[in-house]
């Protein structure tokens, strides 16, 4: 009878006219096959009485407590039921629908409320404490990665009582055909976000049963390869309470309930390329509860779980702080996380990603997905065939000319941007990625044309203007490149490129002054913008070092995230035009630590500046702060190498390596000028029988090892040999860990029996190459 009630007469609050007070006829609810607390409460005494069940109504607040000492209805929103069978009452609350016999909420438990009845037992009392079911919810889960860094999962969880009522109401009162919509959002508060697919939950009115989910989880790009990551794929346990202090009664109970058991199991299987590292275990007990999280790798096979045994309902006010800080640790806002290392796939697994089968919107995904972890080939692998099973698809086209711009193969990735702008003439990026690619194979009236159609659908992006004006510069449209870059210099952020090439702009119109302060403006010196070693004006003792700080971190923290968005991330000569500002910024920073006399970290920095520069002011600095930690040895040999590398120190420099030292200066300095060589040269074995060369670039991310190696141009005999550079190492430092990543030009020469591999100086650093020549034009 109480499931009758409560599953098929629906709920309808009717707070209004006589009807906030009034019950209707139990007949007249049973017909129309809904009515609110009151009705269903009728109804279902009405039956109780039908078997000779006596029943009363039950007045009480769903939220506050009851105050005895005023009588008033308005202390009441919500009446429920209870029976009386033998001696022993039952608290039944059917507007709750799908609840298990005998639960009531808990937050209706415990708590005083108003029986109305015609005889003794009418009254104030107290409803029960306890839930007559046990409140238990257990989740499993058990996940298989990639080595590609997909994530597949099999979600099961089960709960009873308190937790088991509402999980039943929700998916009762959603459609099932957006179950895996409420379940995506549910996977994603703890970070297991993906596609949801196989939901099955079993029959929800059937509340004699635990309630039982499962579902299954799928993300093609769930880790990002290779990769250094934190994870969770536990859950937090987020049961239990701590209550706000009562101002009027602190010396009330603390109500931390309901008393439960919360089980969460993890077993995931690693592939052989993620390198896992797990926390140590947490245990907490005390007389009212416990917590314990574990840990167990074997063999890549990780076993986790995390348990939660509350005991009680209510504390003693007193135990506040201990509970506090239990609840602090169970709810995981003190626990470590695990984290991998994640290596780049083998052969074999990018080989089988991109020769799987699927319909276009899989292998879409799949190519999608490989074009987040970079792998071009097997993107642009699935992305055309996908193409070529839909061709008139207007999805996939931008991502297939990303993945064939990545693979250098420029005319094929032109191809698929006008793919994708015929389908969507006013495409967000389109027209603005081909224009790169246009730009890059030499067609730059092309080019233009498609960086002003992408200013003509977004004339607030500050990239297009930024890159049609440095374009222009370099064409010497110097009007046309003005106008572009000084509204790509009016949009936030900063760009040091677009002052840069300003800067050579004023410079060749004979605004020396203007030239002059915008490039103040980079370096916080006075240098002209037409010195080759711009970091002789950004170095100077007189310079205001907190400032020098201040605008050092605002670079970089903006040159980080033009590489988190991705501008920056490719390795390319457009990106290489950053080492230039990155180098600077780490040169100044240095230099401003040194001055406050923080020596330590003002070495990280030059070293890392210098090694990116090579420039001699910057290798005079960093000889300095050695001189002043009394590395005399380090100085002199750092000395030597500023002398080696030219520029306005040069003189100075080698002063110091004449007083510093007691040997021949001309052979200290002939020894700095070979090394120095050594460091822009690097020897590689035989790589083809016949005279070639080609380019490359180099990108690193925190390593001296290049995380990619991409091939610009020049002989396809060398094209492969991307391969044997990626395995060296390289003068490269970075001073501590950050979004930036550091990027090098170099081109390999092969004659005879052996091959070198040049490094190409920064465009600030080159001869006869001003600062403000941001990317150089494509060898054609």
């Amino acid at each position: 009878m109480y499931d009758f009630v409560a599953q098929n007469i629906r709920y309808v609050s009717l707070s209004f006219g006589v009807g906030r007070f009034q019950p209707h006829l139990a007949s007249e609810v049973l017909q129309d096959g809904y009515g609110d607390c009151k009705d269903k409460h009728t109804l279902l005494q009405a039956m109780l009485a039908a078997e000779g069940i006596r029943s009363y109504p039950v007045l009480i607040h769903s939220d506050r407590k009851l105050d005895p000492d005023v009588p008033s209805p308005a202390q009441f929103d919500h009446l429920i039921t209870v029976a009386k069978l033998g001696e022993n009452l039952t608290w039944l609350d059917s507007t709750a629908e799908v609840a298990p016999y005998g639960l009531i909420a808990y937050q209706l438990r415990n708590k005083q409320a108003v029986i109305a009845a015609d005889d003794s037992f009418a009254g104030l009392r107290r409803t029960s404490s306890e839930s007559p079911v046990k409140n238990l919810t257990k989740l499993n889960l058990d996940v298989k990665l990639s080595e590609l860094g997909s994530l597949d999962a099999n979600v099961n969880l089960t709960a009873t009582g308190d937790d088991d009522w509402p999980l039943r109401a929700a998916f009762r009162e959603v459609p099932e055909t957006n179950w895996p919509r409420v379940l995506e959002l549910f996977s994603r508060v703890w970070g297991m976000q993906g596609d949801i697919s196989e939901v099955k939950v079993d029959a929800i009115e059937n509340t004699t049963k635990p309630f039982h989910l499962s579902y299954h989880v799928h993300k093609s790009d769930y880790f990002k390869v290779p990769s250094s990551v934190n994870f969770q794929l536990l859950p937090p346990i987020s049961g239990g309470r701590v209550p706000k202090v009562g101002k009027k009664h602190a010396a009330e109970p603390l109500d931390v309930g309901p008393a439960e058991e919360r089980v969460y199991h993890l077993h995931v299987e690693f592939p052989p390329n993620f390198s896992v590292h797990v926390p140590a275990d947490v245990r907490v007990t005390r007389d009212y509860g416990e917590y314990s999280s574990s840990y167990k790798l074997s063999k890549n096979i990780l076993e986790a779980e995390r348990r939660m045994v509350l005991k009680v309902n209510e504390l003693p006010a007193l135990r506040r702080a201990d509970y506090e800080s239990f609840h602090n640790v169970t709810t995981s806002a003190v626990e470590e996380t695990p984290w991998c290392s994640i290596a780049k796939p083998s052969a074999s697994a990018l080989a089988s990603a991109s020769e799987m089968k699927g319909t276009s919107a899989e292998l879409r995904e799949a190519g999608q997905g490989a074009l987040k972890r970079q792998d071009y080939a097997t993107a642009a692998a699935l992305l055309q065939r996908a193409a070529d099973q839909e061709p008139s698809t207007k999805e996939g086209w931008e991502q297939l000319g990303q993945a064939y711009a990545g693979l250098n193969q420029h005319e094929k990735a032109i191809q698929a941007f006008k793919k994708q702008v015929e389908a969507d003439p006013y495409h967000a990026h389109a027209n603005g990625e081909m224009a790169v690619e246009l730009q890059r194979v030499g067609r730059f009236d092309d080019a233009i044309g498609a960086y002003r159609k992408q200013i003509e659908i977004a004339p607030s992006e500050k990239a297009a203007h930024k890159q049609l004006g440095l374009l222009l510069v370099q064409l010497k449209r110097d009007p046309e490149a003005r106008s572009e870059l000084e509204t790509a210099a009016s949009f936030p952020p900063e760009g040091s490129e677009v002052k840069m090439a300003l800067a050579e702009l004023y410079s060749r119109a004979g605004e020396s002054k203007q030239a002059e302060t915008m490039m103040a403006s980079l370096t916080g010196g006075t240098a002209s913008a037409a010195g080759n070693d711009f970091f002789a004006g950004a170095l100077r003792d007189d310079v205001d070092p907190s400032q020098d700080e201040h605008d050092a971190e605002k670079n970089l923290n903006n040159l980080g995230d033009q590489f988190d968005s991705g501008e920056c991330d490719r390795p390319d000569q457009n990106s290489f035009s950053a080492m230039d500002m990155v180098a600077l910024s780490w040169a100044r920073l240095g230099w401003a630590r040194f001055l406050q006399g923080e020596n330590l970290e003002a070495s990280q920095f030059l070293e890392a500046a210098w090694t990116l520069s090579q420039s001699g002011t910057v290798a005079n600095r960093l000889a300095r702060v050695y001189e002043k930690t009394g590395a005399r040895d380090r100085a002199r040999h750092m000395y030597a190498l500023a002398v080696a590398a030219g520029g306005q120190e040069m003189q100075a420099s080698r002063e110091r390596v004449a007083k510093l030292g007691s040997g021949n200066v001309d052979q200290e300095l002939s020894r700095a000028a070979t090394e120095l060589e050594k460091m822009r040269t690097l020897a590689l074995p035989q790589l083809v029988a016949q005279t070639a060369s080609a380019r490359f670039a180099l990108l690193f991310d925190n390593s001296n090892s290049p995380d990619r190696v991409q091939f610009l141009d020049g002989d396809d005999s060398l094209r492969n040999a991307g391969e044997k550079l990626q395995r060296l190492e390289y003068p490269v430092r970075f001073p501590d860990v950050s979004s930036i990543k550091i990027i090098r030009l170099g081109t390999i020469s092969c004659s005879g029996s052996a091959c070198k591999f040049e490094i190409q100086p920064l465009n600030s650093m080159q001869p006869n190459t001003r600062a403000a020549g941001a990317a150089a034009l494509p060898k054609q």
